[in-house]
């Protein structure tokens, strides 16, 4: 049998080197100079003033003016911690949230000796799915966060109902959304409260940092209490029951340096340009997969936007490539020079941190309700079936490589006996 795959150490179809996505872009000039110029005039946070003060002005712009406040924080953990403790989470509460998604959307909650629920997830959107939400309540329910999982806007006309209903918190966590909107209104936007992390990978990055928006100001106040101690908590509590901690806040600090501030100033001054050709290179790749049997595209419905993409990630059907386990698939995507990965992060059930029967930060705190593998079972096949291929978005170079891994898909099917 005379091979053809590069399995079997035959060149690759793809010759461009790796990574083929190359994230972040590299500063230019302006904000190479307001960097350097910010390093001489003052590397202090003080109080919303400055960069920091800059980009919070800029956030809410981005978001159509249709916040109040924007705050910002060290990362998107740190938004997330002061988002569940500004709600008033305390412990033995009980807060509902996606079953698959980045273990931080969830875990601050532990911090607050809350119970953390986890709800199986919808396999188009990824998200947390409402149907299976309403089962998960009790009268210890205090809060459903939402996780716009990959940049795909969970289905909020359903979520939304639930919390009024039922008069829950509601959280999202927005940091693989921005820019994404459902029917129209941006995410981050729904909320009581709701956080954008600006980690390096994402479209909007500031290195290290996450911005809480909120149009509610006791949440605000207690968010900046948190983690703003002094001057920022003097200047803006007008609440004399809580000014009165100015000094001190809550104990943390949790600010965003002014450095990440204009990094993430600059990002987001590109970010209409990184949208754009996210969409013309993903909506492409992802109407070129339809023609690859075995590969499941993502499902976009005509009333999402999913503003700058954050990953990309189709499921592998391996019933339809003669059940060759998905290890063996991307091993041999990759030797074909594809840049693709089983999605980093397994469910959230089977991590160590959510899987014990009490919460490793307070022993004497013990879960009543230890989460269910047999009861995710969208989870687990997302968990088990997607592939991680790049956010591609230089639509000029990067039609032809896109291209080039369509040709790939094809090769492995018309060879599959090669990897049997």
């Amino acid at each position: 049998m005379k091979y053809k795959l590069a399995y079997h150490n035959n060149k690759p179809s793809i010759s461009k080197p790796l990574p083929h996505e190359v994230w972040p872009p590299n500063a230019d000039q302006e904000e190479l100079k307001e960097l350097a110029q910010q390093r001489n005039k003052d590397i202090g946070i003080r109080g919303c003033t400055g960069p920091i003060k800059e980009l919070e002005d800029n956030f809410k712009e981005f978001l159509d003016n249709k916040v109040k406040y924007t705050l910002t924080f060290n990362s998107g953990t740190s938004a997330l911690l002061a988002s569940y403790f500004a709600i008033g989470l305390d412990e033995g509460d009980e807060l509902i949230g996606p079953a698959l998604t980045y273990h931080a959307a969830l875990s601050p909650a532990f911090f607050l000796k809350t119970n953390i629920i986890l709800c199986d997830i919808d396999r188009n959107t990824r998200c947390i799915d409402p149907n299976k939400i309403e089962s998960l309540l009790t009268e210890k329910t205090k809060a459903i966060t939402v996780v716009h999982q990959w940049g795909h806007p969970a289905d909020m006309d359903k979520i939304l109902e639930i919390v009024k209903k039922y008069n829950l918190k509601l959280i999202e966590d927005c940091s693989h959304a921005h820019g994404s909107r459902y029917k129209g209104r941006l995410c981050g936007t729904f909320g009581d409260v709701a956080v954008f992390s600006l980690q390096t990978n994402k479209a909007i990055f500031a290195g290290e940092g996450g911005i809480l928006v909120t149009n509610n100001e006791n949440i605000y106040n207690r968010a900046t209490l948190l983690g703003h101690y002094r001057d920022r908590c003097r200047e803006e509590i007008k609440d004399p029951l809580l000014n009165k901690y100015w000094a001190t806040g809550f104990g943390l600090k949790l600010r965003m340096s002014p450095f990440n501030a204009i990094v993430a100033k600059h990002s987001l001054l590109k970010f209409k340009q990184i949208k754009e050709g996210r969409h013309k290179c993903l909506n492409y790749f992802r109407d070129r997969l339809k023609e690859i049997d075995y590969i499941e595209p993502i499902v976009i419905e005509d009333y999402i936007d999913m503003g700058a993409w954050y990953g990309f990630k189709p499921l592998y059907l391996k019933d339809k490539l003669y059940n060759i386990e998905r290890d063996k698939l991307i091993l041999a995507l990759q030797r074909e020079g594809m840049e693709v990965s089983a999605p980093s992060g397994k469910i959230l059930a089977e991590e160590s941190l959510y899987d014990s029967d009490r919460n490793i930060l307070f022993t004497n705190i013990y879960r009543k309700t230890k989460p269910s593998i047999e009861k995710l079972s969208v989870a687990r096949l997302v968990n088990d079936s997607a592939l991680s291929l790049p956010t591609f978005y230089n639509w000029e170079d990067d039609k032809k490589l896109i291209d080039e891994y369509i040709q790939v898909f094809k090769k492995i099917k018309d060879n599959y006996k090669e990897l049997l």
